[in-house]
């Protein structure tokens, strides 16, 4: 299945950007927030400090447009924007760091460069789909994802659902049971 949205160029806006459009900036933001985003999440223990950081890596591309060579990877160079400050943060906080902080990063660093080209492989065009699907999903099962995405414990959700923790996996078991399958769907003609 071939999908036929065109991938987006960042080289235009960001040439719009240089030359004074500022405003331009809001599409590269817009663009590449959920994978910035996404990328930093899964590799920091708290979801603020994956806001924090995404904010900063947006901030920092901005401060250093000019330094981003026109027609190379623009999602390479703001990736490793990301990256170097994530690599700071860890370094920043590793003293005050909590165990599972530190697991957490003793993980992914070891295994980086697996991450790294399962990031590059993923279809970025299956964002817009996946946020569909979401949206078709009844809506305990939308509560149950965006908890999990939020990264929020399952006894407080099983507590605004007035569920037992059991019944709250098994929910989530069906969410993506039904994300996948509404994923691997292919959309039906449309008749005229």
């Amino acid at each position: 299945m071939q999908n036929n949205t065109p991938r987006f160029d960042p080289n235009p806006t960001v040439s719009q950007v240089l030359s004074g459009n500022k405003d331009a900036y809001r599409l590269i933001v817009s663009e590449y927030g959920l994978l910035v985003r996404g990328f930093l999440a899964a590799r920091v223990y708290h979801l603020a400090d994956a806001e924090d950081l995404a904010q900063d890596t947006f901030v920092k591309a901005y401060e250093k447009l000019e330094d981003y060579e026109l027609g190379t990877n623009f999602r390479a160079w703001l990736m490793s924007i990301a990256q170097f400050l994530l690599n700071n943060h860890w370094r920043k906080n590793g003293n005050r760091a909590t165990v599972m902080e530190k697991f957490r990063h003793d993980i992914a660093e070891s295994i980086q460069a697996e991450l790294k080209v399962a990031h590059e492989e993923v279809d970025e065009s299956r964002i817009p789909k996946l946020l569909d699907c979401i949206t078709k999903l009844p809506d305990n099962l939308r509560k149950v994802i965006r908890s999990g995405l939020d990264g929020e414990k399952i006894s407080i959700l099983a507590k605004q659902l007035n569920l037992q923790a059991n019944a709250v996996y098994q929910l989530r078991h069906r969410a993506h049971i039904a994300l996948r399958k509404c994923m691997n769907q292919t959309p039906s003609p449309t008749r005229s």
